[in-house]
């Protein structure tokens, strides 16, 4: 990951310590938005972690550079109780486990994109931004409709709480408070524009393969056919979107080399 390498070029600089602290708070930022956006749950990669978010290529992977150890290893709800996303249980509706992850992981892409893209200096960035939130919160909230028809006394199978109280903690100011606590100002701020807008793309690519990877299993294994025609437009969709971040992140990188 180029921030991770960043990290560790500057390691001998008189200016590094300064640049290290500010890169890793982005980090930490970027692991805070996804666990709250994801209901406290540490993101993985069923078996296969490599690549994942929390594991070879994201903000966790940061994490243990910096010597703070991975939200994969302790959890944010600690030990046993982490259950990655991505993998279902045999003992319950494999479509009410479907919902109750895709509502936590679009979530987690609606707050990052907010909080990190939406004022970008590239407007392509700006739009991708627009798109994720507009298209995922209309998502979202099918997918509530859909929990509330089909299983309206069913309790969480994933995450810490519901949409309804992730919806409160957006709209009422705690998101920003935490992140200006953290960081002392916006990310932008902070981290710089460059770096703001790499470390998002590096996060939300393994993050929509993700979610591409949960729709290819829907199409299998889900019951409804509303759900299956809702999989398939989010893999379409994510998988879309993911050559667009991959374009952007290759034009970063390569004004940053020249």
């Amino acid at each position: 990951m180029m921030i991770v390498k960043t990290i560790n070029a500057e390691s001998g600089d008189a200016g590094g310590g300064g640049l290290r602290s500010k890169l890793l708070a982005g980090g930490l930022a970027v692991a805070a938005l996804i666990a709250v956006g994801a209901g406290g749950i540490a993101y993985a990669h069923g078996d296969d972690q490599e690549g994942s978010m929390m594991g070879g290529g994201g903000p966790g992977s940061m994490m243990e550079n910096g010597g703070t150890g991975s939200m994969m290893d302790g959890g944010m709800m600690g030990g046993d109780e982490t259950r990655a996303m991505g993998s279902f249980e045999q003992d319950k509706p494999f479509d009410l486990q479907f919902i109750d992850q895709m509502i936590m992981h679009h979530e987690g892409a609606i707050m990052s994109s907010e909080h990190m893209i939406s004022d970008s200096k590239r407007p392509e960035l700006r739009k991708l931004a627009e798109s994720i939130q507009r298209s995922q919160a209309e998502q979202v909230e099918r997918m509530q409709d859909m929990r509330k028809d089909w299983y309206p006394d069913a309790g969480r199978t994933f995450g810490m709480m519901d949409p309804s109280q992730m919806d409160g903690m957006m709209g009422d100011g705690m998101m920003n408070e935490m992140m200006e606590g953290m960081m002392g100002g916006s990310m932008r701020e902070t981290m710089g524009a460059d770096a703001t807008d790499e470390m998002f793309l590096e996060m939300m690519i393994p993050h929509h393969q993700m979610a591409v990877e949960m729709s290819e299993k829907a199409l299998e294994e889900a019951d409804h056919p509303e759900l299956k025609d809702l999989a398939q437009k989010i893999e379409d969709e994510q998988s879309a979107q993911i050559e667009l971040m991959k374009g952007y992140l290759d034009e970063i990188e390569a004004a940053s080399k020249s």
